[in-house]
């Protein structure tokens, strides 16, 4: 399956208003429902304000990009494990026994 963030990415670039799904859908020829799906994933992309759409008098997301800037801060851990939640005080104890072992 192909991935379609870069994509999205390039063509939010290039509208720095923003676009509806059904908007990016249209230009790039991607199933809608692939770009609802994907605008989920993508990084730097988020939901800048609501619209009035035109099915069934609902509200429409409008997605802009941002570009993040090189001199950002980031964070010294990037691996998996600091990525991961600890959900429970147990899960604590049983990562640092793991990384007692593995050292």
């Amino acid at each position: 399956m192909k991935s379609n963030h870069n994509i999205i990415r390039e063509l939010l670039k290039r509208h720095p208003d923003g676009l509806k799904s059904s908007d990016i859908a249209e230009i790039t020829g991607i199933d809608v429902r692939s770009v609802n799906k994907s605008l989920e994933g993508v990084f730097g992309v988020y939901i800048d304000r609501w619209e009035k759409s035109t099915f069934r008098n609902t509200l429409a997301a409008v997605w802009v990009v941002v570009d993040v800037p090189v001199n950002c801060p980031k964070p010294d851990n990037t691996g998996r494990r600091s990525r991961e939640r600890i959900r429970n005080p147990a899960d604590a104890i049983f990562l640092n026994r793991k990384k007692e072992i593995n050292d």
